[in-house]
């Protein structure tokens, strides 16, 4: 069925959903009335679609799963002629157990279930009509997570990694500059050493003598 232009349907459909006007006959509305206390579950719904517009705008409109939609000729029929109704009582009284089973399929193909429902339309004939959308299976939700988990132990890694090499080159740095003062040090107690001997060597070569 089409899905473009669905708020695009005739007044006389949506008054009659509004006001619970069914355009069916008196005795018709009381089987009516009866129907929808024998089932309670069900939300009864009488409707002449003259579009698919309009079946559209039923379908959208509804919720949950225990929907069911007959057309007002044969609402007329099942409240006159006994087995006409059990005929389609019957449908009726499935529609919870027929909500269960699509439900279930719309679920298993990785869907999320929006309505469902029973449709008997002006013909006598049956028909299971469904809304859903899509909804990202366990599977690839799951996947999406370990994804997710990889990517955060990558960057903690990465993170880990690139301190321990800052912490690497701080103690290269350390290192570096402790033995450069070694170096100083080392350089400045030679220089002593050879300013000493120098000075040693020098007082040597001005010593006087003064023997008489």
């Amino acid at each position: 069925m089409a899905i473009t232009g669905v708020t695009d349907y005739t007044n006389t459909y949506a008054t009659s959903r509004t006001n619970g006007s069914n355009g069916v006959s008196g005795s018709t509305q009381e089987y009516l009335n009866g129907l929808k206390e024998k089932y309670p579950d069900v939300n009864i719904t009488v409707a002449d679609f003259k579009n698919g517009k309009q079946e559209d705008a039923y379908m959208f409109g509804s919720s949950g799963g225990n929907n069911m939609v007959i057309a007002s000729n044969i609402i007329e029929k099942m409240a006159s002629d006994p087995a006409t109704a059990a005929k389609y009582e019957k449908y009726i009284a499935e529609v919870p157990e027929a909500a269960g089973i699509m439900k279930d399929g719309i679920e298993a193909h990785g869907n999320e279930m929006m309505a469902c429902g029973t449709a008997i339309d002006k013909d006598g004939k049956v028909t299971y009509w469904s809304v859903s959308r899509h909804k990202p299976s366990k599977e690839s939700q799951s996947v999406s997570y370990k994804k997710i988990l990889q990517e955060q132990l990558e960057e903690k890694r990465a993170k880990k990694k690139e301190e321990e090499e800052l912490k690497e080159k701080r103690l290269e740095k350390a290192e570096s500059l402790e033995k450069l003062l070694e170096k100083i040090k080392a350089k400045r107690a030679d220089m002593e050493t050879s300013l000493s001997e120098k000075l040693q060597e020098d007082g040597k070569g001005m010593q006087m003598d003064l023997t008489i």
